[in-house]
């Protein structure tokens, strides 16, 4: 890999670009070849970003046969939050952010989503989102701030909220582990509906 600037009237920020696949990563081609798609790769910022999706909002699509690829949607409120992550994300995609709508309630909402490709490099995020004792060597601050962005949600008191709502007990009690002995993190449990496990922080900590 090669470093290359990118310079707007905004900012002035270094970003990666590959020589032989002509690739940075700022961009965005809607076909590549199998060997560009092969040799595209993620740097640590990346990976970090995508397991705080895939603790949060994002989710995997596997297809039998191929890689799998990644895909995040949120309210268009959040449309803000969903560029940034495209913008760091946008080598892996094939197109740009779309528009979408659902009702629910009766009432009509906007969200904003989008995909990676299906890429050799994100096969690793298919073992961590069974939740392992692997992801403790992957979990930092980036990944502890997408988590948040993604799920998380203030209380009355001040407190944060995780909403681990698709995780199972034992999953939740592995990833409170993780808080504890990574970041010093005290949590505890708080069940919703009497049948979701969800991690609380109180403002202190």
């Amino acid at each position: 890999m090669l470093f290359s600037t990118f310079t707007s009237p905004s900012t002035n920020s270094l970003i990666l670009w590959d020589q032989e696949t002509g690739l940075s990563s700022r961009t965005n081609i809607k076909i590549v070849t199998n060997k560009i798609r092969n040799n595209i790769g993620l740097t640590n910022f990346n990976k970090s970003i995508l397991i705080g999706l895939i603790l949060s909002d994002g989710w995997i699509q596997y297809k039998k046969g191929w890689s799998i690829r990644i895909g995040l949607k949120q309210s268009m409120k959040n449309f803000k939050y969903v560029w940034y992550v495209y913008d760091k994300l946008a080598i892996l995609c094939s197109s740009y952010p779309y528009v979408g709508h659902n009702y629910l309630r009766g009432k009509l909402f906007y969200n904003i989503s989008f995909y990676t490709r299906r890429l050799k490099c994100l096969d690793f995020l298919f073992d961590l989102n069974k939740i392992n004792l692997e992801l403790f060597n992957y979990m930092n601050y980036i990944v502890l701030a997408h988590w948040i962005m993604g799920d998380g949600a203030k209380r009355n008191k001040g407190g944060l909220v995780l909403c681990t709502d698709n995780f199972s007990l034992k999953d939740v009690i592995l990833l409170m582990n993780i808080l504890i002995i990574k970041f010093n993190i005290i949590c505890t449990i708080h069940t919703e509906k009497k049948k979701y496990y969800r991690i609380y922080i109180n403002k202190k900590e």
